[in-house]
């Protein structure tokens, strides 16, 4: 199931070459064939655009296609937005969306697209779920936050002057729930977003084993942490806490090192499709 709007130019043609040289080097595109497929990384949204060659006969043509499938996250869709609308722009489209609650034929209108777009999407749940019901979500609020702080944390790291860590937040299967979490190695100085758990590296703060430190990884909860995040703080990134010291301090020191080590096997990473939004699953699961 998927969403499928259609572009073409209000006076002309786009030629394939034009296609392919828009998005040659854009980011987080890659040239397929006549797709350009988008997939970013840092937040696991993707999409795809397609060049079609008239067909014989054909009296309606449209040389461009957007797809993007449902049944996904919500933030696919906020993601998606300004690359169509940027695209439509640059090459001055109308477009066709056969959606329901979908835009038409004519202007291109963002809102539009973004209502059409959740509004199939929470058809796809509502299909979907009635035969599959195991999945894994996270409440709207909190998988937004994931892909705002993933969408950010690039140009975030850019502009820190100091030596400071900016980790990303990836989803992860913890004891059979979706969870939030990010990693924060030896305590080092980092910016620390609000997540589920931190899974901290320990190399230097490592327990001593016979005499000497045993390298592994340790878990800590939020609820458990964030008390010393709040304490030992430089100021705050939104509701991300900014540490900075030459060394760390003795307080946080010394709790991560009581920390208990955690078997990696029982931690399953999960792409962003595979977490949906809680309030959407739960209105639809019988």
């Amino acid at each position: 199931m998927s969403y499928d709007l259609f572009m073409k130019p209000k006076n002309g043609d786009i030629s394939i070459e034009e296609f392919e040289s828009y998005f040659q080097n854009r980011k987080n595109y890659s040239l397929e064939g006549v797709q350009a497929w988008y997939q970013n990384e840092e937040t696991g949204v993707y999409f795809v655009f397609e060049y079609q060659d008239q067909e014989e006969g054909e009296d309606q043509y449209f040389p461009v296609t957007f797809n993007m499938n449902y049944f996904r996250p919500s933030f696919f869709v906020r993601e998606a937005e300004p690359e169509v609308k940027e695209f439509i722009s640059s090459f001055d489209l109308i477009v066709d969306d056969p959606q329901i609650n979908g835009m038409g034929y004519g202007e291109y209108n963002g809102e539009k697209f973004v209502n059409g777009w959740l509004h199939g999407n929470e058809f796809g749940y509502q299909a979907i779920l009635k035969d599959n019901p195991e999945v894994f979500s996270l409440p709207t609020d909190k998988l937004e936050a994931f892909w705002a702080w993933n969408m950010k944390k690039e140009r975030l790291q850019y502009e820190i002057e100091e030596d400071v860590f900016v980790p990303a937040i990836i989803l992860l299967n913890h004891q059979g729930q979706a969870v939030t979490a990010c990693v924060w190695p030896d305590a080092i100085p980092s910016v620390i977003p609000p997540v589920d758990i931190l899974l901290i590296g320990r190399k230097e703060l490592a327990p001593r084993k016979l005499f000497k430190k045993v390298e592994d990884i340790a878990i800590a909860t939020w609820s458990d942490i964030q008390p010393l995040l709040k304490k030992y703080k430089n100021k705050m990134e939104g509701e991300a806490y900014y540490l900075y010291y030459q060394s760390v301090p003795t307080e946080i020191k010394k709790h991560i090192e009581r920390l208990n080590p955690i078997d990696l096997d029982l931690l399953k990473g999960l792409s962003a499709d595979q977490v949906l939004n809680k309030e959407l699953v739960k209105k639809y699961i019988v």
